[in-house]
């Protein structure tokens, strides 16, 4: 039989398979690096088929693969049954006797864990705490010498779901333990056991992805359900609707062929905690996301942006990956099931950057929920920040021409290393003369002179007069921003502006035979649906709500059709086209999918700087092809420093 300091060194081993250090088990355990070695020789020597823990200098303390079934077998076995109640377990211990019959004499707590009155009393008032801290929860109350349930039956049910969800977060050798407490003596390992694997069978069965916390933690959702009737604490009936979840929907299907009756309010209680789980079909991802979650995502890449220079869209990847974790985070805060990061304090402590621009979400939810999401959330978002930072992130590449004295040098490049290591990576230290010949054979995004009187002619450059400060550092900031941002407009004229989608009229022309043109060849692309609806649209909103941005750029798009992706045709007018009292040179006809984009937000803001700009006009409308085309309008957005704040 092994301790509780013992049985948490044993789960920490489990859930750790590659290993950790004494330093590290003492940090989790609260004791000293000894006491962990002391602990572990005590479990090897109890352990009764030998040493179960080993250890290396390189991954430190650890259980081998093939004894990982055996400790697992331990933890579910009965032989894990504690001979005392743990302290941290009291609690746990009182509610579940209260649970069974809704409420539980002081007198009869006392005798079963073996505690004075006053002990008792202590001890419900820590857990009330704990509810209330943790939960927010007033699950159990005392009146007189009785403790009594103090919620309803749906609000009950919520809040164990919760606990057994957190509490048993990467411990899944725990579910059994927390059923057989919170559900008494109603608890049946055989008839869970049986519950696991129709809850599995139907999973694996329509190839829906699920995580091992997600399948533990619906088994013992369904189980509690179910018992809880049987225990005659009905859940409240409820107006009957429709789920819009068709794998849940098929789910309660599922179980009631199988014979598990489930009422509508049980059915209601359950999909609040299994919507907050991340599950994956055939289906595709972008039918999971809901349009809230993707205003927040823009909104969060927009203001890291802003702030710090960084362009997360420039990872379609990344954008992705995090988009379905905010559909599933935004999920957790509606139904009231957020998690718990059991490596908060490591995310903190270890990527103290990464969080810090994460801690921008926190602003953000509440701007559109009202509300502040948990420091555990944040600290998931810093994860994906910090996978960005370390392994998609662009750096500009900056040379710096250097000064006669070394010293300045030093400065200068241990200034920019503390202060935008995540921005800037300095290639290379070299006098003047040299700048020329570099340049023919290296990509350089940024030129950092030390010279106060040298500017290159086309390359960014940043003269630094005298040692840095703290308006050298807002200037420096002020610049990378415009590279990032002249780029994304390269990148985002190369997405949205096909070749095959320009077109140049050397003829004079009608405005509805340019949109029909561009409405075929966005057709070809695969853009929009059908050309004659799309065309049909656009000229009609042209009749109520033109287009005109300046006196010779038109900017049309439909009124009420959307696209499949969204792509921009454009028209060049050698000969210009009148309408209006205008002389129209220049055409962009847009195609806009449904959900919002904040990249067609920034191209608005370039668009109305060209329209703005005669010289821009004459420059696009010069052109001879489609690729000169292209070429020139990523160099006007380049010349016109345009910001979106």
């Amino acid at each position: 039989m092994f301790t509780r300091r013992q049985s948490k060194i044993l789960e920490l081993l489990l859930n750790n398979v590659q290993g950790l250090t004494g330093t590290k088990l003492a940090e989790y355990l609260e004791v000293s690096s000894r006491t962990v070695r002391n602990e572990i020789s005590e479990i090897n020597r109890i352990w009764e088929n030998g040493s179960i823990i080993k250890s290396s200098r390189q991954r430190g303390y650890f259980i081998e693969t093939i004894d990982i079934e055996s400790v697992k077998d331990y933890f579910l076995s009965e032989r894990h049954g504690r001979s005392e109640i743990a302290v941290s377990d009291r609690g746990w211990m009182i509610l579940g006797m209260v649970l069974k019959t809704g409420q539980v004499d002081i007198f009869d707590i006392g005798d079963k864990l073996a505690l004075s009155e006053p002990a008792v009393y202590k001890e419900i008032s820590r857990f009330q705490k704990k509810l209330m801290s943790e939960y927010q929860s007033e699950l159990i109350r005392m009146s007189g010498n009785r403790l009594r349930i103090n919620e309803d039956e749906a609000k009950l049910r919520q809040t164990l779901f919760r606990i057994i969800k957190n509490e048993t977060q990467h411990r899944v050798h725990n579910y059994s333990w927390f059923l057989r407490t919170f559900l008494y003596d109603d608890f049946d390992e055989e008839e869970y056991g049986w519950m696991e694997k129709l809850v599995k069978e139907y999973f694996d069965s329509r190839f829906i992805q699920i995580s091992d916390d997600g399948l533990y933690m619906a088994v013992s959702a369904v189980y509690i359900t179910i018992v809880r009737n049987y225990q005659n604490h009905p859940a409240p009936a409820v107006k009957t609707t429709e789920s819009g979840d068709k794998v849940l929907a098929g789910f309660f299907d599922y179980l009631t062929v199988q014979g598990i009756k489930l009422g509508n309010g049980d059915i209601r209680i359950l999909e609040g905690l299994l919507h907050s789980f991340k599950m994956t079909s055939d289906m595709s991802s972008e039918s999971e996301i809901g349009t809230l979650s993707v205003q927040i995502l823009e909104d969060f890449c927009h203001d890291v942006m802003e702030k710090y220079h960084f362009d997360l869209w420039q990872s379609k990847e990344f954008y992705d990956n995090i988009l379905i974790h905010i559909e599933y985070m935004m999920r957790r805060l509606e139904t009231g099931y957020e998690v718990k990061n059991p490596i908060l304090n490591d995310v903190k402590k270890q990527y103290p950057y990464a969080y810090e621009i994460s801690m921008l979400m926190a602003s953000i939810i509440y701007r559109y929920k009202n509300c502040y999401i948990q420091d555990d959330e944040i600290s998931f978002i810093a994860i994906f920040v910090e996978h960005f930072l370390e392994n998609v992130n662009q750096k500009l590449k900056a040379v710096i021409i250097s000064a006669a004295r070394f010293s300045v040098n030093s400065i200068v490049s241990s200034w920019i290393k503390t202060n935008f290591q995540n921005q800037i990576e300095v290639e290379t230290l070299l006098p003047k003369h040299n700048l020329e010949k570099y340049l023919k054979e290296h990509r350089v995004d940024l030129i950092i002179s030390i010279m106060d009187t040298y500017v290159h002619q086309s390359v960014a450059t940043f003269r630094m007069d005298g040692i840095p400060n703290q308006y050298t550092l807002t200037a420096m900031n002020a610049l990378v921003h415009r590279i990032r941002m002249n780029y994304r407009f390269r990148e985002m004229i190369k997405v949205y502006f096909n070749e095959r989608s320009i077109r140049i009229y050397r003829e004079k022309t009608e405005f509805e035979q340019v949109i029909r043109d561009l409405s075929k060849e966005l057709k070809e692309e695969d853009c929009i649906f059908d050309v004659q609806e799309f065309a049909e649209d656009v000229l009609q909103r042209e009749v109520n709500y033109p287009t005109f941005i300046g006196d010779w750029f038109m900017l049309p798009h439909p009124l009420v059709t959307f696209a499949k992706k969204t792509a921009i045709g454009a028209a060049v007018l050698k000969q210009p086209l009148r309408m209006q009292e205008k002389e129209v040179q220049l055409i962009f006809l847009l195609a806009m999918e449904r959900k919002h984009n904040e990249q067609l937000g920034v191209l608005f803001e370039l668009f109305r700087h060209i329209a703005g700009e005669r010289s821009a006009i004459r420059r696009l409308t010069a052109v001879e092809t489609a690729e000169e085309f292209a070429e020139e309008l990523i160099q006007i957005s380049a010349s016109l420093e345009i910001y979106k704040g």
